[in-house]
């Protein structure tokens, strides 16, 4: 008896829950605590939101980033490989024009901005078909002859002067002894040629480019790659550095410590490395591949801001 008033009290009492609880409704469950700061993360657009962008503007589903306002360290070089009208200024027009070739490019933010990735980019393109001519790039900086003046050439023993243009002799080969407009000395044998003010590298023998060109990273201030003429004389692919406790992949070192290697992340920063000449991981690796222990290497010019 007393089970069965038992049984109807608990029936009576889950009857009345729900009849409480209206119909379509449900507990929600907790969601997850807000971040560090007490800010919420956001989530999807809403519809009344959608097509609203602080950024820049939303056009059918892509968002655009805004057009940087401000010229970029390398205005003039970038209005002047894009054809502009050369004032240093930034404008609408040119702000879009440089945005379209971020955006062919793959580059981002693709804002606009003349900045040291955009001008790199650039500078890669006109050199891949004649890395050793400068034509009329625009470069601001130092011309393209070494630092040093003129530099022994490890052919004759005589001196080669980057814009020399005139065989020096004791070379052999069709193109010995010629020095290309670019700096590099055109030889018959590899010659690993860095060019410090453009910040390039490849690898020619004779007149064909075995390597490269590619975008590099030399050493900035207090720490320049040193010019002249080298020779590759330790190749060492897990290399690390005990000096600066880092991951040196890839190394070929041809003047003291300072090495052709892989970095992770940018090449494209202002401050530069510490001498050596730093490259992306799957350059690094194909210039491995190519150069030998003994072959020579050419470094003339210097970095900008260096």
């Amino acid at each position: 008896m007393m089970s069965r008033r038992m049984a109807c009290r608990v029936t009576a009492v889950l009857l009345a829950v729900a009849a409480a609880v209206p119909v379509g409704t449900a507990t929600a469950a907790p969601g997850p605590p807000p971040p560090a700061g007490g800010r919420a993360l956001t989530g999807p657009a809403s519809p009344a939101t959608a097509g609203r962008t602080t950024a820049g503007r939303t056009t059918a589903g892509r968002t655009t980033v805004a057009c940087a306002a401000g010229r970029g360290p390398y205005q003039r070089q970038v209005e002047r490989w894009l054809r502009l009208a050369v004032d240093g200024r930034q404008s609408a027009a040119d702000c879009e024009a440089v945005r379209a070739f971020q955006t062919r490019q793959g580059i981002k933010p693709a804002n606009g901005y003349a900045g040291p990735v955009t001008w790199a980019r650039m500078r890669l393109l006109s050199a891949r078909t004649a890395p050793t001519d400068t034509g009329t790039e625009g470069a601001s900086g130092d011309a393209a002859g070494p630092a040093t003046g003129a530099v022994s050439d490890p052919a004759s023993g005589s001196a080669a002067g980057p814009a020399s243009g005139a065989a020096t002799g004791g070379a052999s080969g069709p193109a010995a002894g010629v020095v290309a407009s670019g700096g590099c000395p055109v030889r018959s044998y590899r010659v690993a040629c860095v060019d410090l003010r453009r910040q390039l590298t490849w690898v020619q023998k004779g007149g064909k480019t075995l390597f490269g060109p590619v975008a590099m990273r030399s050493g900035g201030a207090g720490h320049r790659t040193r010019t002249g003429w080298f020779r590759i004389y330790w190749k060492h692919k897990n290399h690390w550095s005990s000096l600066y406790n880092a991951p040196m992949p890839y190394a070929q070192f041809f003047s003291g410590g300072q090495a052709f290697h892989a970095v992770s992340g940018s090449i494209h920063t202002t401050g530069g490395s510490m001498g050596c000449v730093n490259l992306r991981l799957a350059d690094a690796r194909k210039l491995w591949s190519v150069l030998k222990t003994r072959d020579h290497v050419y470094v003339w010019g210097r970095r900008p801001g260096s």
